[in-house]
């Protein structure tokens, strides 16, 4: 316990007083087993076990760590409320003013670390067109563009970098076509189970091109970026009949400069773990040679 404690900052007893705060019909039960889940940047997630007379479960326990620009909590409990069972997993609590939330634990492999085994990329394109067709509609929007000043500073770096850009890459504009999208569709974010790929995370649900969701998959999983077309443009027969390489090249550039925003952000922010310098670094040399698809 005292790993968790230096962990997450909080004792045992200060975590379950939260979840019975979140909880109050276990109040009395056992709360047993915690551990730390490794992974988040803008939460710390706690798995844990409840035991109540015969019945053991485990359930995961998120705690906010900082604020993060767009994520709106009333929006994403109302969203839940409404998430296909299909999809996701529905809390079993989330307290709007804190952010809290205490969501079953679901057994299964983070896709990223088995895609490269089992999976092809028309596995991806199955994926989206089930996961896309499934999302009931949210009035929402999610625009790397509108989103840039609440992630980024006005400094003398980021005004040369976002200087550096072709201005379809800045501008706040309306996509041509707009579906709900997960927009943080990142290979930590599915599980791959043994009823199908579960999806996790939906506080960055909102309207966007759904290319974004494609891109994200696609260099999540560090797929070669010369495949993405081809994959983009098979995605597009079903969803995007105006589909344009103009439309994926906006895309594509949206990704990475959302990647740099919301590193630049978490270091701003005071969270300097390698992988988020590692990601700003990243973004900022793709940025810096974006393709013409």
């Amino acid at each position: 316990m005292p790993l968790l404690s230096s962990l997450v900052g909080l004792s045992e007893t200060e975590l379950c007083e939260m979840i019975y705060s979140l909880v109050p019909d276990w109040r009395g039960d056992a709360l047993e087993d915690f551990d730390f889940l490794s992974g988040g940047y803008s939460n710390a997630n706690v798995v844990f076990t409840h035991r109540g007379g015969q019945r053991r479960a485990r359930y995961v326990l998120r705690i906010p760590v900082r604020a993060q620009p767009y994520v709106n909590r009333a929006a994403e409990s109302a969203w839940y409320r409404g998430l296909p069972e299909s999809v996701g997993v529905r809390p079993i609590a989330l307290d709007v003013a804190t952010g809290l939330m205490v969501t079953a634990w679901v057994d299964g492999e983070l896709l990223v670390d088995v895609f490269a085994d089992r999976f092809a990329q028309g596995d991806l394109l199955a994926y989206l067109h089930t996961l896309h067709s499934a999302l009931p509609a949210v009035a929402q929007r999610y625009c790397v563009p509108t989103l840039l000043p609440a992630f980024v500073e006005p400094n003398a770096q980021s005004q040369t970098l976002l200087g550096s850009l072709p201005p379809a890459f800045t501008q706040q504009l309306q996509p041509a076509q707009s579906i709900t999208c997960h927009n943080d569709l990142n290979p930590w974010n599915i599980l791959v189970t043994q009823h199908g790929w579960v999806t996790l995370d939906w506080e960055f649900v909102g309207q966007n091109d759904g290319l974004f969701d494609l891109v994200s998959l696609h260099q999540g999983l560090g797929l070669d970026v010369d495949s993405l077309p081809n994959l983009a443009s098979r995605w597009a027969r079903d969803w995007a009949p105006d589909y344009t390489s103009e439309r994926l090249t906006r895309a594509f550039g949206h990704f990475w400069l959302r990647e740099w925003a919301w590193a630049t952000f978490q270091m701003n922010a005071g969270n300097r773990r390698a992988e988020v310098s590692e990601q700003a670094a990243v973004a900022e040399a793709m940025l810096a040679q974006l393709p013409q698809f």
